[in-house]
């Protein structure tokens, strides 16, 4: 798997962070760890307990690592060279999306019941409301999402939306969309543009190329849950658990 990553997993309901505590809040981190406040100039280095609001963004640098605790109860862990923008919050809806890096997310337990959280990436979206999965995006290339407990939601991004709209309008015959039922495994590599929201439940995997085209297959958790950032938030998350 790509060291561009996403990953959710579980938080407890204790962990809830008040409203006046803003968005979210930078709650561990390991190496060098920096954030551009939304409107701000430059990046400046973060400290333990700091707020991040809507349009801040969070980069880790080389063997460095980044845990993230969100108002409504998610947990989303960083990787080293990741970076993340929190782009918007509703009263249903948090979205943050991962440009380039692996990002662990943690939402079996929500505080706020009801809620969904979103993370994008150049070419898909996973949308979840309790589960754990891995999600990772390569620059130009293609984006991942391993599901290691409960399912996810995985739709075309908003570019690649637009992207494969731009491609219908150009070619000589469109044809209706048709939707394919999820979750089943899918016949061949990239033969399907991903142009309607699939199912991806626990043990399988969906990469969506930067055209558009996807892959499922079944993942291989004995070699997934060796990998360093697998194996840290695996352990992590049992620690969590035990929070009250």
């Amino acid at each position: 798997m790509s060291r561009t990553a996403l990953i959710a997993t579980v938080i407890c309901a204790a962990l809830s962070l008040a409203r006046a505590d803003g968005v979210a809040k930078v709650t561990t981190f390991e190496g060098v760890v920096q954030i551009m406040k939304n409107g701000a100039s430059e990046w400046r280095n973060a400290k333990p307990g700091t707020t991040l609001e809507i349009g801040d963004q969070v980069f880790t640098h080389e063997e460095s690592f980044a845990e993230i605790r969100y108002a409504i109860g998610t947990v989303l862990r960083m990787d080293e060279k990741t970076k993340v923008t929190i782009e918007a919050s509703s009263e249903k809806t948090i979205k943050t999306k991962s440009a380039i890096g692996n990002v662990w997310v943690n939402m079996r337990k929500l505080v706020a019941t009801g809620r969904e959280f979103q993370v994008s990436t150049p070419t898909a979206v996973a949308a979840i409301r309790g589960t754990v999965f891995d999600m990772s995006s390569v620059p130009d290339s293609a984006s991942y999402v391993a599901v290691f407990e409960g399912k996810v939601a995985v739709g075309p991004s908003e570019d690649l939306k637009k992207k494969l709209e731009q491609e219908k309008k150009k070619a000589t015959k469109v044809g209706k969309p048709v939707e394919v039922p999820g979750p089943e495994e899918i016949p061949g590599p990239y033969e399907v543009s991903l142009e309607q929201w699939r199912t991806i439940v626990a043990g399988q995997r969906i990469a969506v190329r930067t055209d558009g085209k996807f892959a499922q297959e079944k993942i291989d958790m004995q070699a997934a849950e060796k990998e360093k950032f697998v194996k840290k938030n695996l352990a992590m998350d049992k620690e969590l658990m035990k929070e009250k």
